[in-house]
């Protein structure tokens, strides 16, 4: 018997007359949802991807320890400390200073890096010598005294 005040039950479906209609706004809603979503996960992949191209570089020390004493440096960004001797980083192409801490708290260029797209560039820094000596698998064919190192 319908008294013509909504129960709670006809209010959630829409009414006594509505038929299904509140299940396919549901649906379409839900739809409409997961494509937003779906687009703003998209946008941030995008947008955060790396942009430019990207090199690595593979830094081994000599002697090899459990923790590398010295610290090194791209340019100005202080490297963590290199595990077991080695470690393998990944930059954007382009050209990196490699730096060593010395004395007095300053640092000191031990060579030029080229990163190349896709190409790995080896460097063995000895860390007997003070300063450290950096020591290129390949070298450019300019001047010699330009340390550069490339892949």
């Amino acid at each position: 018997m319908t008294t013509g005040v909504p129960l709670p039950s006809d209010l959630a479906s829409g009414g006594p007359s509505s038929g299904g209609g509140s299940k396919t706004r549901g649906l379409v809603a839900r739809v409409v949802g997961i494509v937003a979503s779906a687009s703003i996960v998209g946008a941030a992949i995008v947008a955060w991807r790396p942009s430019g191209d990207i090199g690595y570089v593979q830094i081994n020390t000599v002697p090899v320890a459990a923790v590398t004493q010295g610290q090194l440096y791209f340019d100005t960004v202080r490297l963590a400390p290199l595990k077991n001797g080695a470690a393998l980083l990944r930059q954007s192409v382009g050209t990196l200073t490699l730096r060593a801490d010395a004395y007095g708290g300053t640092s000191v260029p031990l060579c030029q890096i080229e990163v190349r797209k896709d190409r790995i560039t080896t460097i063995t820094v000895s860390m007997l010598e003070r300063p450290p000596r950096c020591q290129c698998r390949f070298t450019s064919h300019g001047d010699p005294a330009s340390r550069l190192c490339v892949s």
